[in-house]
């Protein structure tokens, strides 16, 4: 129900007394019926209910559940059927049950905003008066033009996101690739150890198949060895039995006898000794053919092993091979949302507008200016709405290849038209923007059209406009993109040291081609981001010279940098 401040009621003295709680003294609203039957306002009652028992929670909850609607219709027809006046239109005879659309929906007294406000229009007032704003605002006179202007930037920003998140899957992509590359780095060095291992093994195997060979042709000629040593020791035993010669005979023959004995007897023990190795033999070599099966079943699995890994390593050359592919795909598409994004930005900045005229001095010394030079604007006043002309007649039209505008009165719109210009450059080499107002919010727009395919501009002074660590910011992403630019003139600016921290990170793990930062006079430069720019000097190998005299730095943190500088070969460090 609205509010009772909205309107009033009409007779309310001649309005019965059921009809009135007993603590507003007003008619019901949302009424409800207590625990002992009365009737008050839901609202008049939980109130009261939280001041007299605000130091016992759970009562208080527990009276506030027990509240039950008032269900009577009669009692809720004579509530909605009561008369009242709206305080804004001071319209009467309104049943209050139909307050609830009159207020919102046709009072004429009623604040709206303008039908405008989706696009920015700031006015609210009176339903009424609204129709005769409507026939002068700006902003619905403007509106084919600035709702193709926001159509064009959703785009810009869709293409943008598509753009970005493109980027961020070809990191992913370069990712596993990288991933994929040192994992099959990894299985060809453990294919060049495989290989190796089975040609040790090879090695050895054809080792043990001679030694089983050599032990054989040994064991086969001890087989024959015996049985001649067998055959000796019977024709020595018949020699000796044949001999007959008496006791006291001849002594010579007696000791001939025992040399035979002992001969018989040393057969004897080497024909043991040869059949205790011929017994030994055959389980010697039923071990070597154990272990040869062994080392042949080793090689086996080895070569299937090899195989396995030959299979991986073709399996991830393909997918590798297909990554590259897709990879090639989706800067292709890229490099499309690029140029669509370049034709909207143009396409924005050629939306007519209601300019102010031209400064006619300005014009006609532009007009001055050749074609494919570089061009002098310092201390000419210029201004933001010169800076349109500057873009057309320049950049776009003389193609100049240099543009310097320093010391003028550019704040950050002017910036952003710059910026805007920027997106169809091909020629502009070189451009100085120092001494004037850029800010933070300029440099951000600059910083945008230097991300996206930009491929001439190199050269940008951006010294004293009042920059602060989120124009850094804006200005590292950037850098972590940008493929061109190898000056950067920050100097008398209120960058701190986020800012460097910022600046000196994306110039160490992403850019390459910087060549020179200029960061001289910027105050809030303290001790506290030296080590940053250590290890942006460190890590960084294009980088030549830094500037960054006329800081907060202390002598110990001048000399850490000075000492890394002097490593660096022709690095030149202002400090």
């Amino acid at each position: 129900m609205t509010s009772e401040l909205n309107f009033e009621y009409r007779n309310e003295d001649s309005i019965d007394r059921l009809l009135k709680c007993r603590i507003c003294s007003k008619p019901f609203i949302d009424p409800v019926i207590t625990r002992d039957g009365s009737r008050f306002c839901r609202k008049c009652i939980t109130e009261k209910a939280s001041v007299n028992d605000s130091k016992h929670l759970e009562r208080q909850s527990s009276f506030i559940e027990d509240l039950v609607p008032v269900e009577e219709k009669i009692l809720l027809d004579m509530l909605d059927s009561l008369h009242v006046k709206c305080k804004q239109c001071q319209q009467t005879n309104i049943r209050r049950v139909h307050l609830e659309d009159h207020i919102p929906n046709k009072c004429p007294k009623r604040i709206v905003l303008c039908k405008a406000s989706d696009l920015k229009c700031p006015w609210s007032g009176p339903y009424e008066e609204r129709n005769n704003h409507l026939k002068q605002c700006t902003f619905q006179l403007l509106r084919p033009i600035l709702t193709e202007a926001l159509l064009s930037h959703k785009q810009l920003e869709q293409y943008k996101n598509s753009y970005d998140e493109q980027r961020h899957e070809i990191e992913q992509l370069k990712t596993k690739i990288k991933i994929y590359e040192d994992r099959t780095e990894k299985l060809q060095k453990g294919h060049t150890i495989v290989l190796e291992l089975l040609t040790q093994q090879t090695r050895r195997c054809a080792s043990l198949e001679k030694d089983i060979q050599q032990i054989q042709e040994q064991s086969h000629k001890q087989n024959i060895q015996p049985i001649e040593l067998i055959k000796e020791i019977e024709q020595l035993k018949e020699q000796y039995h044949q001999i007959n010669i008496p006791s006291n005979g001849f002594q010579t023959e007696f000791d001939r006898l025992n040399q035979l004995e002992q001969s018989i007897d040393d057969l004897a023990k080497k024909f043991q000794q040869l059949n205790e190795q011929y017994q030994k033999q055959p389980y010697e070599n039923q071990q070597s053919l154990n272990e040869s099966q062994q080392l042949k079943e080793q090689f086996n699995q080895q070569m299937i092993q090899l195989n396995q890994c030959q299979l991986e390593i073709n399996q991830l050359q393909k997918e590798n091979k297909s990554r590259k592919t897709e990879i090639t795909q989706v800067e292709q598409k890229c490099s499309q949302h690029d140029i669509e994004i370049h034709l909207l930005a143009r396409k924005k900045c050629a939306l007519p507008t209601n300019v102010t005229p031209y400064d006619g001095k300005i014009e006609q010394l532009i007009e001055s200016f050749a074609s494919d030079s570089e061009i002098y604007l310092d201390g000419q006043q210029l201004n933001d709405r010169d800076m349109e002309l500057v873009c057309k007649k320049l950049i776009i039209d003389k193609r100049c290849s240099k543009l310097r505008l320093e010391y003028n009165d550019i704040s950050a719109n002017g910036a952003t038209i710059l910026a805007d210009g920027l997106y169809g450059n091909t020629t502009l080499a070189e451009l100085q923007l120092s001494h004037n107002r850029i800010s933070d919010m300029g440099t951000h727009a600059l910083a945008q059209a230097l991300t996206i395919n930009n491929v001439t501009l190199d050269w940008l002074e951006l010294h004293s406009n009042s920059i602060t660590d989120e124009g850094a910011e804006y200005l590292a992403d950037m850098l972590k993109r940008n493929k061109t630019i190898i000056l950067l003139g920050l100097g008398s600016n209120r960058i701190g040291n986020r800012g460097v921290r910022l600046l000196a990170s994306a110039i160490a793990g992403y850019n390459e081609t910087l060549q020179w930062l200029h960061l001289a006079s910027n105050k809030l430069i303290t001790d506290a981001c030296v080590n940053d720019l250590i290890e942006m000097l460190k890590q960084n190998h294009s980088l030549n010279a830094l500037w960054l005299n006329d800081c907060s730095l202390s002598k110990d943190a001048a000399d850490k940098l000075r000492q890394v500088a002097n490593s660096k070969i022709n690095f030149t460090l202002e400090i």
